[in-house]
């Protein structure tokens, strides 16, 4: 008998537990429209959505282009790597 009075009553607190945990959050999503998917993306990655985004500064593999002797170079490399086959 009392194992059933225990089970009863662990069974009605995990139903109140979900009703509390579930019900309220229910009507906070009915309540309030979606967010912009840039501001939702900057939460996510932990960023202030007020601050403005900026795009990254385009990167430059190769600041100066190669020079005739680093062109002999490279096909000095390649002509080695085709003997060696």
């Amino acid at each position: 008998m009392i194992s059933f009075a225990v089970g009863l009553i662990v069974g009605a607190s995990i139903m109140a537990l979900l009703f509390i945990i579930f019900a309220p959050s229910r009507r906070v999503r009915a309540e309030s429209k979606p967010l912009d998917r840039d501001v939702e993306t900057k939460l996510l990655l932990g960023e202030d959505p007020d601050d403005p985004t900026f795009p990254p500064a385009p990167s430059v593999d190769h600041p100066q282009p190669y020079s005739p002797n680093d062109l002999a170079q490279l096909r000095k490399l390649g002509e080695k790597s085709r003997r060696r086959r």
